[in-house]
């Protein structure tokens, strides 16, 4: 009788465990959303996702790479996106551009190297 009973009770705790758990991360995704929304990012676009990205890898203790490989993952998807003309020239205008100083020119996630 013991064994039914303590099979029940251990599945409802399971399950009660697993609601909290899902909770926290909406809620915490929610918080994400308000606090990116504030900073006048629209949802939908990339720099919301980026927002969303950062603010998740912070909370989750990742830590975001050094200046010299973002510059150089950068300038791999510039350099790869030239002639593409679905991505702007990269320039000082973009929010997440980076001048590259071993090409001089501007680099970054969301534009193309300009041409030389």
């Amino acid at each position: 009788m013991r064994v039914p009973a303590f099979i029940a009770f251990s599945m409802l705790t399971g399950f009660l465990v697993g609601c909290t758990t899902s909770n926290g991360d909406a809620g915490q995704s929610s918080k994400n959303e308000a606090q990116c929304a504030g900073f006048g990012f629209e949802e939908g676009t990339d720099a919301f996702a980026n927002c969303m990205m950062r603010l998740s890898m912070r909370q989750g203790g990742t830590q975001q790479p050094d200046h010299d490989t973002l510059v150089n993952q950068y300038r791999s998807r510039s350099l790869a996106r030239q002639g593409d003309d679905r991505y702007p020239v990269c320039s000082a205008a973009n929010m997440d551009a980076e001048l590259d100083i071993t090409t001089g020119k501007w680099v970054g996630p969301n534009c193309q190297m300009a041409p030389d």
